[in-house]
């Protein structure tokens, strides 16, 4: 391991904890100014938060700069598993801070995610910039990019519909729907990162600038309907749940961006067993991270 990998773990460890701790930090909030409808004046009374605010800077300003930096050194296969480690810091903080209890089945489901996650991470399943620039150059590549891209849109409506069909499980839906959001979003963060100096330098051709456009897009599409959408799962339920139950899709989402857009091979035999092992613990752990029945608000 060379230093600019362990660089890259490392980043991507702590920006996990701070996304982790900022969302702490906000659903504290959302427990103090909780009304009985969302619409009406919900969200104006979580800016004049001071706790809201400064979980808000934490979590995507703080968390966002170490999965940037985690981003551009190890790629799109490793960071989701190493960012879902602050699921150390939910866990605990959900107890101590929000006085949110957890059951054997959750604390069984925190302990398979953190398990899962380190499979994932023993993978090896790195992506470098040159493969990113090199696959944006194939046609056959982006028509893959465009069906992973159009099915996780599909994949977040179905949720959306969900959440007002079957409103006892709105937290539940609210996190998977952002779940399919984050795996947009930590998939086009790297052809913006890899194009990005290219078009601003101005030397980039009319594909690139609109792959850079059509990322930008999704990631602030993607940062706005998470931060508002987390603080209405908020108001459903626990934090302990419904953001352990976001990561699975996240972290299913590396090994098809890994084998079906880049379509690349292991880089050792023992990687088939690491992610497969790790998928299939992070499923369950999700599961198990949602079973707790919640409490809707009333209408």
């Amino acid at each position: 391991m060379n230093i600019h990998y362990i660089t890259g773990v490392v980043m991507g460890i702590v920006g996990g904890i701070f996304t982790q701790g900022g969302q702490l930090l906000e659903k504290k909030a959302v427990n103090e100014v909780r009304q009985d409808h969302p619409e009406k004046g919900f969200m104006r009374s979580l800016f004049r938060s001071p706790t809201w605010v400064f979980g808000f800077f934490v979590g995507l300003g703080l968390g966002t700069a170490g999965y940037m930096l985690a981003q551009s050194m190890i790629g799109p296969a490793l960071v989701p598993g190493l960012m879902a480690s602050g699921l150390i810091v939910l866990a605990i903080g959900s107890v101590r801070m929000n006085k949110e209890e957890l059951n054997a089945s959750e604390i069984l489901g925190i302990i398979l995610m953190i398990i899962g996650i380190l499979f994932l991470g023993l993978s090896g399943l790195g992506i470098n910039a040159i493969q990113v620039r090199a696959t944006l150059a194939d046609p056959k590549a982006l028509t893959r990019i465009a069906i992973f891209t159009s099915c996780f849109i599909s994949f977040f409506i179905t949720m959306r519909v969900l959440v007002i069909v079957i409103k006892n499980r709105r937290g539940m839906f609210i996190a998977l729907g952002n779940g399919f959001i984050s795996c947009m979003t930590d998939f086009w963060i790297n052809p913006l990162l890899a194009l990005a100096a290219v078009v601003l330098s101005r030397r980039g051709t009319t594909a690139q600038i609109l792959i850079v456009g059509i990322a930008a897009s999704i990631l602030v599409f993607g940062a706005i309907v998470i931060t508002w959408q987390n603080q209405v799962a908020f108001k459903y339920a626990q934090a302990s749940n419904i953001v352990p139950l976001a990561q699975v899709p996240i972290q299913i989402a590396p090994i098809i961006v890994y084998f079906y857009i880049f379509q690349l091979t292991p880089p050792r035999p023992i990687s088939v067993f690491f992610i497969l092992a790790g998928t299939i613990l992070t499923i369950v752990a999700g599961f198990l991270l949602g079973r707790r029945p919640e409490v809707p608000i009333s209408e």
